[in-house]
């Protein structure tokens, strides 16, 4: 199905990966030297360039095969719920963002918290689950762009994912997050005109044929479609929690104002971006160019529609793959080094850091050329942070001080068990129900088993959290023991040096509440003092 010429394929790839190279290379040029803005942006970006970032971290070529395939198996509805499930859990960093600095305003990471919160342990489970959600994001983006390749041009698709892999690592380890930002803004706004180009041309030149369009459907809800609308919104809201690119993102705000416009900004681009992407797929199947009892898949169906439209169509299409694939891979980059520093404590030099990510391109190409079935991976990986995120999200919850680790770690076991037993009691067969938690059939089927899945997992971490909380008081009244409860340590607030601009403090008092007396709480003190009468 190769839409363009090697020699044309060999100039539009290796053309954009340098564009991209050098405007890396210039946004990362003050934070080369710089421990603290390599691995965060603490306050320095404003709405605008913000919110291009959030659309940047939710898009990948991954989209150009993902949402066409939502299309043709649950139609229009299905994309709709694909692409708000995508976009809306922005709004989720717009309102933990202002918690996390009210809480701890000299932290930049989840990671920091969890430390702080709950101690090493929940720290090193947390860092390592985030490394190797990072590590199945990278894997994920080159073997799709690896599919691209191949699908739309005759070259060997490994030379250029890792010429794509080199030049995102060069200009990150060079720069860090900063380069990362400063190229995803105009990666994003580039993508942008180009997939509107596109669709214009494709909507032009495709014609539907209406006797194939009653025929296939797609047009009416069906139970899947109406399922996804839960499945993806808890799925995505749960798993970026654990993206250590959206935290540098939602720090990097300068102020909770900043951050909030630009999750409204990220929303508004994401979701009809996703929408005009995933409808090729319905499209595809109403033309006539992808036809849904033959052999192509419908993750492919994009890419036959390119058939029928001029040919330097494909050539804009590259580009864009190309471009999706390069903001993916930075933020990765990045993301993955923020984890690993976090992983040690800060307690290494950032140039090991450096070496790791890059040797860590090595297993990632390799994994990527084996195609693993990372829709399967995904799917486990999303359910395990349905099960496991909220007994942590709940420390931020002052009033929830009476919160240990042992409860936290208790609801994240809870959470993953609860499946297979929900798993055992809707299927009646416990092979099956336990089998549920690997997500085995997929993401589209036609009953509600994923749905419950999806659901059960927060739940019951969330109910044994308290219940864990609940036997530990009983055990500590027994033996007259007093109440451990959490209790916060002064910090002292500071911002990364060579920062790019600090807000004024002066003139913008919207973000006082995130700068907390280091005076002990009213409430802390109650809960101190009934503890202490207790018998």
């Amino acid at each position: 199905m190769a839409a363009v010429s090697e020699p044309a394929a060999n100039a539009l790839i290796y053309c954009t990966l340098i564009a991209f190279l050098a405007l890396g290379l210039y946004g990362g040029r003050k934070s080369f030297r710089n421990k603290e803005t390599f691995i965060k942006a603490t306050r320095t970006q404003n709405a605008f360039s913000l919110g291009m970032n959030f659309v940047a971290i939710n898009m990948g070529s991954s989209i150009l095969y993902g949402l066409p395939e939502v299309g043709t198996i649950a139609g229009v509805v299905g994309v709709v719920a694909y692409a708000f499930g995508s976009a809306a859990p922005l709004f989720a960093f717009a309102i933990l963002g202002p918690m996390f600095r009210k809480h701890n305003p000299d932290h930049w990471s989840m990671t920091g918290f969890i430390m702080d919160r709950y101690g090493r342990l929940m720290h090193i489970l947390y860092g390592v689950v985030c490394s190797l959600f990072v590590g199945m994001f990278a894997v994920s983006e080159l073997s799709t762009i690896y599919g691209t390749y191949s699908l739309m041009t005759s070259i060997n698709p490994l030379v250029p994912i890792i010429i794509i892999a080199l030049v995102t690592t060069i200009y990150t380890v060079f720069g860090g997050v900063l380069a990362s930002m400063f190229t995803d803004t105009i990666q994003v706004i580039l993508i942008v005109i180009m997939i509107i180009i596109a669709a214009i041309v494709i909507g032009v030149t495709i014609r539907v044929d209406h006797d194939i369009m009653e025929q296939v459907g797609l047009v009416k809800p069906t139970k899947v479609s109406w399922q996804l609308f839960g499945i993806m919104l808890l799925a995505i809201t749960f798993a970026n929690m654990f993206h250590q690119g959206f935290w540098q993102r939602t720090f990097a705000s300068r102020d909770n104002r900043q951050l909030v416009t630009s999750t409204i900004i990220g929303f508004s681009l994401l979701l009809p971006l996703c929408v005009l992407i995933g409808m090729t797929g319905p499209l595809a199947a109403w033309s006539g160019t992808w036809d849904p009892n033959g052999d192509v898949p419908g993750s492919s169906s994009f890419f036959t529609m390119l058939a029928a439209a001029p040919g330097w169509v494909g050539g804009l299409t590259l580009v864009i793959a190309t471009s999706l694939s390069c903001c993916a891979m930075d933020t990765i980059q990045c993301a993955l080094a923020a984890s690993l520093y976090d992983l040690v404590e800060q307690k290494v030099g950032i140039y090991t850091v450096r070496i790791v990510v890059i040797l860590l391109n090595i297993p990632i190409i390799v994994l990527a050329m084996r195609a693993p079935d990372i829709l399967q991976i995904w799917l486990f990986a999303d359910l395990l942070a349905c099960a496991t995120i909220l007994p942590v999200l709940f420390g931020l919850v002052p009033k929830l001080n009476f919160l240990t680790q042992v409860d936290a770690l208790v609801g994240c076991a809870a959470g993953i068990i609860s499946v297979g037993i929900a798993g055992t009691i809707y299927f009646g067969d416990s092979y099956r129900g336990w089998k549920l938690l690997m997500i085995p059939d997929g993401l589209y089927v036609d009953d509600y088993s994923v749905l419950t899945a999806f659901l059960t997992a927060p739940i019951f971490s969330s109910i044994f959290v308290f219940v864990s909380a609940g036997v530990r008081t009983s055990i500590y009244r027994l033996f007259g023991k007093k109440y451990p409860v959490y209790e916060k340590k002064p910090e002292v607030v500071s911002y990364p040096s060579g920062a790019l601009e600090l807000p004024d403090q002066s003139e913008d008092h919207s973000d006082q509440e995130q700068y907390p007396s280091k005076k002990p709480t009213t409430i802390l003190g109650k809960v101190n003092k009934f503890v202490s009468s207790l018998p």
